[in-house]
């Protein structure tokens, strides 16, 4: 019998309702003409045409795409199955709507190989549906950046290191990427960055991951979230305040956009309280006053406002302004 050769790379792919932009996804994996690869399709209880499409990758690509079915079980438990069928040497993730630039994979490749790294970062583009790119994202390299991009793609990943160290998506519909990164974070210091921006990542208003997060909503579990993360490992106790607060920040203010001004501000309550009770002090954080090395300014400037609003007791005023006209309950 002949052995397959392992590949080098495997590329996960979690699908669920993507039949309008799959194929775009797929068809920049293989125009990248890097052969040593393996693509995982794993539907996640699809009900639009995505097994048909999958299906058809899987019979004129046998020996590269491999198709997977299940029931639906949400995005984070779907690419922790990809994580376990995975058999190459490095895992690239990959989300439907998004694609590759043609050398995004032999960029990685080449970055993780010559670095001896686990996880190699890199930048990503923001293209809308003309084609216009609406912003761009590159870190300086400098600072903490493990613990500003906080996405699994725009980056390659050592599968050994993964699983070694029992990496794997929290089975959450918030935040899964960032538990899964700061997990890395916490688990290697061998983490480099290459100023690359050949990730795409599609902004597209209808799709789950800007409809599901506007609005307070009872099942987005965001106490669920930072109990978790509270949990993990931080290279010290500023970091691990500075990042529980600014996802508290990010929750309300890209949720709460919608809500009510008293919506907003029992959910501020909530989330304040209890990094009160978990991370006594957070409020005097230097990082979240002036900002965390390798954050960008108008992040640096949100938490800092938010943060001095918190101190000054003036949240439920900016909840008046800020949720003007909302009508989320």
């Amino acid at each position: 019998m002949i052995m397959k050769k392992q590949p080098e790379i495997s590329i996960i792919i979690p699908v669920y309702n993507g039949a309008t932009h799959l194929r775009r996804c797929i068809d920049s994996v293989f125009a990248c003409g890097f052969e040593d690869i393996e693509i995982l399709l794993i539907d996640d209880g699809s009900t639009d045409g995505s097994s048909g499409i999958m299906e058809e990758y899987g019979r004129d690509h046998a020996d590269i795409v491999h198709c997977f079915f299940h029931d639906n079980m949400g995005v984070a438990r779907t690419r922790n199955k990809g994580i376990d069928l995975a058999q190459g040497k490095y895992i690239l993730f990959l989300d439907q709507d998004d694609w590759f630039d043609r050398d995004y994979i032999s960029t990685f490749y080449q970055a993780i190989e010559n670095s001896g790294s686990d996880v190699v970062f890199g930048g990503y583009k923001r293209p809308d549906t003309n084609g216009h790119i609406a912003s761009k994202r590159l870190l300086s390299g400098k600072g903490f950046y493990q613990y500003i991009a906080v996405t699994a793609w725009a980056k390659i990943h050592r599968a050994a290191f993964i699983r070694e160290n029992g990496i794997g998506f929290f089975d959450n519909n918030i935040g899964e990427d960032v538990v899964f990164c700061m997990q890395e974070a916490a688990a290697t210091k061998k983490i480099s960055f290459i100023p690359y921006m050949g990730y795409n990542w599609y902004f597209n208003e209808k799709s789950v991951s800007e409809e599901t997060h506007r609005g307070f909503r009872k099942e987005v579990g965001i106490i669920e979230w930072m109990v978790k993360t509270a949990s993990l490992g931080f290279c010290g106790a500023g970091l691990k305040e500075y990042s529980l607060a600014k996802m508290a920040i990010y929750y309300l203010l890209h949720s709460g956009k919608g809500s009510t001004p008293d919506s907003f501000f029992g959910v501020y309550k909530t989330l304040f309280e209890w990094l009160a009770g978990h991370v006594p002090g957070f409020e005097k954080n230097h990082y979240l006053l002036f900002g965390l090395p390798g954050e960008t300014i108008g992040v640096r400037l949100a938490v800092s406002i938010f943060i001095t609003l918190h101190r000054m007791n003036l949240v439920k005023l900016f909840s008046k302004v800020y949720c003007w006209g909302g009508t989320e309950e």
